[in-house]
């Protein structure tokens, strides 16, 4: 197995327990010791995970840089990308919150749009795509969260209106609040939700049942939610949303 895909593995085993030991983990993927032990300090050095003495256990994951949470259930992501691209109607506008799966929907994208986003990463994926209308909401930029923000990032995307606003989401309790790491993050959602008709939310099944500090908003304020997983105990009732499993 390679290196990578080993590490994935790790992660993927970490994400169902919290905590992961050295001797089960090199058992379960037949290598060595000392081998996990480097793939654990690698990953580590990431921002993906905590080493203990003989393991390591998961992490916050709102407080990751968005980096290192982009490892994280790629090909998942890339699922949730695609089932979302694929129910974008032609001609729309879109604002596209910054995030690995949103950048998988961007990828995925077959349609004409206007795409309005802070995400350079997006930005950089799409600029040469003669389908696609660009606008990217500059302001400052947060190169650990890959992201422009702050007051000027708000104005731009102040004067815009957007068919469906779509956001990745950092954390979403199990009453139904999605929240952000970051305040300046919540506060961008937080304005392509209130300038959207509608808005979706793509967040893969490492989300769920967790809390960060900062309120974006509430289940009740998406018409679709995309996920790899069924989220059992998930307080939707308050909420008219589609909650649609990619494939």
């Amino acid at each position: 197995m390679r290196k990578l895909s080993r590490q994935h593995r790790l992660l993927a085993m970490l994400t169902d327990t919290d905590e992961l030991l050295v001797s089960e983990a090199a058992v379960l993927l037949g290598v060595s010791d000392d081998t996990i032990r480097r793939d654990l300090c690698e990953l580590e050095k990431q921002g993906s995970l905590h080493k203990t003495h003989g393991g390591a256990v998961s992490i916050n994951l709102g407080g990751m840089a968005r980096t290192a949470r982009s490892i994280l259930f790629s090909e998942q992501k890339k699922r949730i990308g695609a089932a979302a691209a694929a129910a974008v109607p032609a001609g729309a506008t879109l604002f596209l919150d910054a995030g690995s799966t949103t950048l998988a929907l961007a990828e995925a994208l077959t349609v004409s749009a206007t795409v309005i986003t802070n995400s350079l990463d997006i930005a950089s994926q799409i600029e040469e795509r003669s389908a696609l209308r660009l606008i990217l909401a500059g302001g400052e930029w947060d190169s650990r969260q890959r992201l422009f923000s702050g007051a000027a990032a708000r104005s731009v995307l102040s004067l815009y209106r957007a068919d469906i606003a779509i956001l990745g989401a950092c954390a979403v309790s199990a009453r139904g609040a999605v929240t952000a790491g970051e305040e300046r993050d919540a506060d961008m959602k937080r304005t392509m939700i209130n300038a959207a008709s509608e808005a979706w939310l793509l967040a893969d099944h490492l989300k769920f049942d967790h809390v960060e500090p900062h309120h974006v908003a509430d289940l009740a304020q998406f018409c679709r939610i995309y996920s790899d997983r069924s989220q059992v105990g998930l307080d939707v009732k308050q909420s008219n949303a589609e909650f649609i499993i990619a494939s």
